[in-house]
């Protein structure tokens, strides 16, 4: 549950301040560091706050977004302090209560976060992601008995939030009651059998009890359901090992290793299988990959030396052995494994000394048993099917965790990501490194060759947040493109790269002044029309969500931000009358781009998220084909097509455009082809 409430967490604070927000007088510099907060750029927005603090140290606001700032960073500590200041400034701030409860939680602070969050359900009895935290923080102590009576309390309220049957299961068993684990993951199935994480525990469950059997059926179903998740592999192929089936072992450790390279189970895992049938190169080959990921996982260096004898090579034996030792001085076999190595190196001394010792360490056993770590208590009888039992039924799967707590399994915010369309592209400095250099376009070329620009500008749909040292470096260029205007008034350029100085500082208003300058001084600046229309976009959304966005988060407004079959649009834009006026200068600068650059196939994309947003589903359509003629491997235009094709009932062509942007490297596709087609 971890992850989905952490993902919960922003909104559910930004919802619950929107009321005091309203009523208070803030400044232009509260507004601009809520916008960075508002687009996740945290060090931005603290900065801002920072400034806000030293100036009007009285106001509980700026203190409050710090704190949610300071979350998002995981400075746990720091925000505690920060809801501290609020709440003596003013103690009736829900969200202040909810922000520290969470703050406090993370940081082990137990007692006090529950009385947090006992205190902001006090404000707010029904707020969803209180209920689910505070649930969280009763399995944290331990008091299972209320975290079950949490959510059946819920699931009496019909919430329908698939994650409460899951955690009742997995509390269950946590519990002890094995039983009762296994009969609500039968009712989970039984309500809905195409989900793989049913399965996929019960699988768990049934394996932890020796249920081999069925066990094996479960993660054969859950497989069927989802071919992404390589903890069903390696428990499948646990099983299958047992079974001595070897070659579906090995084909089941493959797809894992396949899906993961890193994880260590995994290769592990095989490199037992590969020992069994006698594949010892292959065998080490994967034991010095997981050794790799791993310097400390000692099962992996004793097998590697378990090999290294076995095919006589007893310079590699003698040396792992003797790493072992280093960590564990008492654990007997290394001894007598490092000693065969000796031995026949020829180092006779060093080799009975090795066989004293273990033999002195046995007279001992069960004084030095106590002392010794579970981590190296590896029995000289243990089978190679034992040590896997004992080591990696789990496949990676701890039913003590969430099952939020792995990005395998699919958070319920995850999911939900997956089919919320490709945001807009916008002009930047700064990218991902995987989106560079996959976007070109002659305009933007052109300005980089004038020189102006501190750097060469970027088309991305994926930006990067500014650093501490990149702020400065862009504060310091607002200043210096201010003295250049001073005596070059008429020079459009230099108001353009102000007003992308001014975007990526989150001061959207002096943004679009200084690209309304460029256009007025030359109308044909195709670029500066782009940008205005994205930055008038963006402050359209953030204001709208602040002010349509109730104190109280509701199960209704939750349930459909978490649904996961729930088809969600770019940047929603609320198409309230109200902001018909703010629509249209969006729309007429998107207009004004294609007209002065109708193979800029950007603007056709954006207006169609515009378009998506305001529910014209089918000229949104017609838009992303625009894009997609203009140039054939736009992914993401295939991506959010698809989406809005299947939204409108067209699933067949949807689908279609989803596996073709898959193709194109939006592999998220993949899964969401899986689940749609349910």
């Amino acid at each position: 549950m971890k992850e989905f409430l952490k993902y919960a967490f922003l909104s559910a604070l930004l919802w619950f301040s929107s009321v005091a927000y309203a009523q208070l007088n803030t400044d232009r510099l509260l507004s601009i560091g809520r916008n960075a907060l508002y687009f996740e750029d945290y060090i931005l927005s603290i900065q801002y706050f920072n400034q806000i603090i030293r100036i009007k140290p009285y106001l509980a606001e700026p203190y409050y977004f710090r704190a949610i700032a300071k979350i998002q960073l995981e400075d746990y500590e720091g925000a505690e302090q920060d809801i501290n200041e609020v709440l003596l400034r003013n103690p009736f701030i829900a969200g202040a209560f909810y922000a520290r409860g969470f703050a406090r939680k993370q940081i082990g602070k137990f007692s006090e976060a529950e009385a947090d969050f006992d205190k902001a359900l006090e404000f707010s009895p029904d707020n969803l992601s209180v209920l689910l935290n505070r649930i969280e923080l009763y399995e944290r102590q331990e008091k299972y008995d209320q975290a079950l009576q949490e959510i059946d309390t819920l699931i009496k309220r019909k919430v329908e939030l698939d994650v409460l049957g899951f955690e009742r299961g997995r509390l269950l068993f946590m519990k002890g009651d094995t039983l009762g684990s296994l009969q609500s993951f039968d009712r989970l199935i039984e309500q809905d059998s195409t989900s793989d994480e049913g399965w996929g525990m019960r699988g768990l469950i049934h394996l932890q009890m020796g249920n081999r059997e069925a066990a094996l059926a479960d993660y054969n179903e859950a497989i069927k359901r989802n071919r992404y998740n390589s903890n069903y592999y390696i428990n499948r192929g646990i099983l299958n090992y047992w079974k001595k089936n070897y070659k579906g072992a090995l084909a089941d450790f493959d797809r894992a290793i396949e899906l993961d390279p890193q994880n260590q189970l995994s290769l592990f895992n095989r490199a037992l299988l590969r020992d069994e049938v006698g594949d010892y190169d292959r065998a080490i080959d994967d034991l010095n990959k997981t050794l790799q990921l791993n310097p400390n996982f000692y099962e992996a260096l004793l097998k590697r030396a378990e090999i290294y004898i076995g095919k006589g090579e007893w310079s590699s034996a003698e040396r792992d052995f003797t790493t072992i030792l280093i960590r564990y001085p008492n654990f007997v076999p290394a001894y007598y494994g490092r000693s065969t190595a000796r031995r026949n190196l020829g180092m006779v001394q060093s080799a009975y000394l090795d066989i004293e010792t273990a033999q002195q360490l046995e007279k001992n056993k069960d004084k030095i048993k106590k002392e010794i770590s579970t981590e190296a208590q590896y029995a000289d009888e243990e089978s190679v099917q034992d040590r896997t039992k004992d080591f990696d039924t789990s496949g990676g799967t701890d039913l003590a965790k969430s099952k939020y707590d792995n990005k395998l399994r699919g958070a319920v915010q995850n999911r939900f990501a997956d089919v919320v369309n490709e945001r807009n592209f916008a002009i930047s400095y700064y990218a991902h490194t995987e989106n560079t250099g996959q976007h070109y376009y002659k305009c933007i070329a052109e300005i980089d060759n004038s020189g102006i620009l501190p750097a060469k500008l970027k088309i991305t749909n994926n930006e990067l947040a500014l650093t501490s040292s990149s702020i400065d470096f862009h504060n310091q260029s607002i200043n210096h493109f201010s003295h250049l205007i001073q005596d070059n008034a008429d020079n459009a350029y230099l108001y353009f790269g102000r007003g992308i100085d001014y975007a990526l500082t989150q001061d959207y208003n002096s943004a679009i002044n200084d690209f309304s300058n460029a256009i007025a001084i030359n109308p044909e600046f195709v670029i500066a029309y782009f940008c205005r229309a994205n930055i008038r976009y963006k402050q359209l959304e953030r204001m709208v969500n602040d002010q349509e966005k109730t104190p109280v988060e509701t199960e209704e407004n939750l349930l459909q931000k978490n649904n996961n079959k729930t088809l969600g649009t770019v940047q929603h834009i609320s198409p309230d009358k109200k902001y018909n006026y703010d629509f249209e200068l969006i729309m007429r600068d998107y207009d004004k781009t294609i007209e002065l650059a109708p193979e800029f196939e950007y603007a056709w994309f954006n207006k169609a998220n515009l378009l998506c947003s305001q529910k014209d589903f089918r000229s949104a359509i017609k838009h992303y084909s625009k894009a997609i003629e203009i140039n054939p491997e736009f992914a993401e235009a295939y991506f959010n097509r698809g989406l809005t094709r299947i939204y409108t009932g067209d699933t067949k062509d949807g689908f279609a455009d989803l596996s073709k942007a898959g193709e194109l490297g939006i592999y998220q596709s993949y899964n969401l082809l899986k689940r749609l087609k349910k």
